[in-house]
């Protein structure tokens, strides 16, 4: 009896791993591969800015054609070449300008330290307590803008942060 009792759990967790395997090869969803191509270069941070809840709707509407290569603000130009190339669509012309991306920035003199702002960043860029100093982490920040919309104190500013722009290189060590 005691010997029917232990064989009886590893031959139910085997047979349960066979009908898992046979149901995840006949029953598997075929996906489309250039939307993963897509989902890989978005930022996957979920803002909305694009007109979708997320990045993934995003990409899907992009291989359906529904969505140009420039959507996304947060990427900036350098997204939006990457795409464009990706999807074989040119870019219109109203983004054949070179724009750097946005990120934020706040005035420490009309900041009061409500935390509206970190509350709101859905990328955890801004930093800071209650009632004290918040500052932006701006190797985070996609100037996504939704901290900008909920400050009452309008202590937001955009600038133009070249770093996240693919034209910059590091300088080449001098030998000596």
């Amino acid at each position: 009896m005691d010997i029917i009792n232990l064989l009886s759990l590893p031959l139910l967790a085997t047979l349960m791993g066979l009908a898992l395997s046979f149901a995840s090869r006949f029953l598997a969803v075929e996906k489309d591969p250039i939307v993963d191509k897509i989902s890989d270069l978005l930022p996957n941070g979920q803002c909305g800015q694009c007109g979708f809840p997320g990045c993934a709707q995003a990409a899907i509407a992009m291989s359906e054609g529904k969505l140009g290569p420039d959507c996304c603000p947060p990427g900036g130009q350098a997204l939006a070449l990457k795409l464009s190339t990706l999807l074989n669509v040119p870019l219109t012309a109203s983004s054949d300008e070179k724009e750097l991306p946005q990120v934020v920035e706040i005035d420490p003199e009309i900041c009061d330290g409500c935390t509206r702002c970190a509350k709101k960043c859905p990328f955890d860029a801004i930093v800071g307590a209650n009632k004290q100093l918040h500052g932006v982490l701006t190797d985070v920040c996609t100037g996504c803008g939704m901290c900008v919309s909920v400050c009452p104190q309008d202590a937001f500013s955009y600038k133009t942060d070249p770093i996240f722009n693919d034209d910059w290189a590091w300088p080449k060590p001098v030998i000596s």
